[in-house]
């Protein structure tokens, strides 16, 4: 869409003028804390053209090597400042540089890197490939803290994310793919932001009625009652017994 490209290089030209102070004081945070400046990882676009994807680095080094590629909740390889940034999103930042190269938009599924494809049924994949990755999407947005829903164990984690999280994502994007206009992005994009200031479960709801067809809605409400319980601290870590039953089933 024209309007969607312009759109992009609109916002994304006057957010990195805005942005210019965090790209001058973050770099300087992260080298006294010990960390890189910027997080650079190789992720597949468009057409299936792989891309640089540009993040301010949150992590000490190799840290993929140290404890694998999933985040869990007081991870000790993200650091201090680390921790902020992306507690505000704001390590997110630099991919405005993906959106104005057009590499990516601000709104469209999360770009993959190769080696997790195969984790993805091919027919995402091809649904998903022909259209811009995006900083946020539906899936995004639906698990805009996935990291503080994953249990702290590592094997657990990742059995959660496979059974749970990926089915969740596929739907809500499939489901974007098949209805994207401009409109719904937009709408996506301030439910973004609004995210910031107004409690989830709100926002998501709001989303939810948006939706047709009664198992995407079903997979939005299910992500809607973990956030809330999440909120709530009544269950806010699935309880091992169910994950390891959903990896055995």
């Amino acid at each position: 869409m024209v309007i969607k490209r312009i759109f992009d290089l609109i916002l994304s030209f006057f957010g990195i003028i805005i942005a210019l102070p965090i790209f001058i004081f973050i770099p300087i945070l992260n080298i006294l804390s010990g960390s890189k400046v910027f997080f650079i990882q190789e992720r597949i676009g468009k057409n299936h053209k792989p891309f640089k994807l540009i993040k301010f680095a949150t992590m000490v080094e190799n840290a993929h090597i140290i404890g694998g590629t999933l985040i869990h909740p007081n991870d000790s390889r993200v650091t201090k400042v680390g921790a902020i940034l992306r507690k505000t999103k704001i390590n997110e930042i630099p991919q405005l540089i993906n959106v104005l190269k057009g590499d990516m938009s601000f709104v469209g599924p999360r770009p993959l890197p190769k080696k997790e494809l195969s984790i993805y049924k091919q027919n995402f994949a091809k649904k998903i490939y022909t259209m811009k990755p995006g900083i946020t999407g539906l899936g995004s947005l639906y698990f805009y803290n996935e990291e503080m829903l994953l249990p702290n164990d590592k094997e657990i984690a990742e059995a959660f994310f496979k059974r749970v999280i990926i089915p969740h994502k596929v739907e809500l994007e499939l489901w974007y793919a098949e209805h994207r206009n401009f409109i719904l992005d937009i709408k996506i994009f301030i439910a973004t932001l609004l995210l910031v200031f107004m409690p989830s479960h709100l926002i998501l709801s709001y989303i939810s009625k948006k939706l047709s067809g009664s198992k995407v809605k079903e997979k939005a409400n299910d992500i809607i009652k973990m956030q809330k319980d999440l909120m709530n601290k009544t269950n806010g870590k699935i309880e091992e017994k169910k994950i390891l039953a959903k990896e055995e089933n």
